[in-house]
C-alpha cells in the first residue's frame, strides 16, 4: 500500500506504450511557485546510496524524477482545486518517497505525509531533505492507516495520489472512514492516478484480466493479483457526507488541470463531450477513465442529510 513496488515501476513503458518523458509545454505555476529543485547536495548523495541499497534506481522516473513528474502533472490538479492550496494543512496518504509531498510544500501547503513502508519513508525523508523542504513535511511512519495519528476535522485537503487500489481490499472501508475523520467540514479529497476495475487492464501491472475477475477466485488459486478499485467504492466509500466536486463545478477545474497538463486538443475535447454527458448521468469523466480521478467535497455537518 502507498507505492507502486518494483516490479511496476520497472513497468513504466508498459504502462504509458513508450517511455516516460518529462512534457515540453508545461505552462508556470499561476501562483507563481517556482519548480522544486535539489539544492542539498550532501542529501541527494545519500538519497542516491539509500535507493541502490534497496534496489531502486535513484534515475529512475518513479524514484529520483519523480517529483519533476508530480510537478508537471498532479501540481496542477493542486493548483485548480476548490481549496486553496497555500496555507492549507494537507495530508499525503501514501507518501511513497515522497514526491508529492515535495510538490504540495513547494506550493506552499503544511504537509503531513503518512506511508505503511518504513523505507520507502526513511526515502521521503532524504528526498525532502535534497529539496530543502523538510521543515514544511512532516513525514511519518503509520503501519495501520486504520488509525491515523491525526486529530479531528484537522486537515484542509487529502492527497489520495495511486494508493487506495493498494488498500487491502477487507480494510479499505475503515481506512475511508478515518480519512474521512480527519479532513473539516469544507475539505476536499483529491483522488488521482488510481486504477479502475471498470477496465480490463490494471494500469500499473499492465495485467489483462485481474481486474474483472471476482475476489473468491483468489482463494481457489492462491494467488492475489493486483486490482483497481471500482469508481463507486470511492465516490461513496468516504461516507454521506461527501459530494463529487467536479460535478458541482461541471469538471471546469478537472477539464483546466487536463489542459495545464498539455493534454491534446483533441483527447480534451472528447473529455469535454464526456462532462456533458456525464454530469447529465450523476457521474463525471475521471470515473469512467483507467485512472480515476475524482475530488470529493465533505459538506459542512449542518448540510448533511
Amino acid at each position: 500500500m502507498g507505492h507502486q513496488d518494483l516490479d511496476q515501476a520497472a513497468n513504466a513503458k508498459t504502462m504509458t506504450g513508450g517511455p516516460m518523458q518529462r512534457l515540453t509545454s508545461i505552462p508556470p505555476s499561476p501562483s507563481g511557485a517556482e519548480a522544486p529543485e535539489v539544492v542539498d547536495q550532501a542529501a541527494d548523495a545519500e538519497f542516491r546510496r539509500a535507493a541502490h541499497a534497496l534496489g531502486w534506481d535513484p534515475d529512475s522516473l518513479w524514484v529520483g524524477g519523480y517529483v519533476q513528474y508530480e510537478w508537471d502533472h498532479a501540481r496542477h490538479v493542486f493548483e485548480t482545486c476548490t481549496t486553496p492550496i497555500r496555507g492549507a494543512k494537507v495530508l499525503e496518504f501514501g507518501c511513497n518517497f515522497g514526491a508529492t509531498s515535495v510538490v504540495l510544500a513547494a506550493l506552499g501547503a503544511s504537509v503531513i505525509a503518512v506511508d505503511v513502508d518504513s523505507e520507502a519513508i526513511d526515502l521521503a525523508r532524504l528526498n525532502a531533505q535534497r529539496y530543502g523542504v523538510l521543515t514544511h513535511i512532516d513525514i511519518r511512519h503509520v503501519a495501520d492507516t486504520r488509525q491515523l495519528p491525526i486529530d479531528d476535522c484537522t486537515i484542509d485537503i487529502v492527497s489520495c495520489n495511486s494508493v487506495l487500489e493498494y488498500v487491502p481490499h477487507d480494510i479499505l472501508p475503515e481506512v475511508q472512514g478515518e480519512i474521512a475523520r480527519v479532513l473539516r467540514p469544507g475539505g476536499t479529497i483529491l483522488i488521482t492516478g488510481t486504477s479502475s476495475r471498470l477496465w480490463p487492464r490494471e494500469v500499473h501491472s499492465g495485467v489483462f484480466g485481474p481486474n474483472w475477475l471476482p475476489r473468491f477466485v483468489d482463494k481457489l488459486t492462491a494467488r492475489s493479483p493486483q486490482r483497481g478499485v471500482w469508481p463507486w467504492e470511492l465516490l461513496n466509500g468516504f461516507g454521506p457526507g461527501f459530494e463529487n466536486a467536479d460535478r458541482v463545478d461541471a469538471c471546469r477545474s478537472y477539464l483546466e488541470a487536463k489542459h495545464r497538463m498539455g493534454l491534446s486538443p483533441g483527447r480534451l475535447n472528447v473529455l469535454r463531450a464526456m462532462a456533458r454527458i456525464t454530469t447529465l448521468l450523476r457521474v463525471t469523466p475521471g470515473l469512467l477513465t483507467p485512472s480515476i480521478s475524482v475530488n470529493l467535497l465533505k459538506r459542512d455537518a449542518q448540510k448533511v442529510v
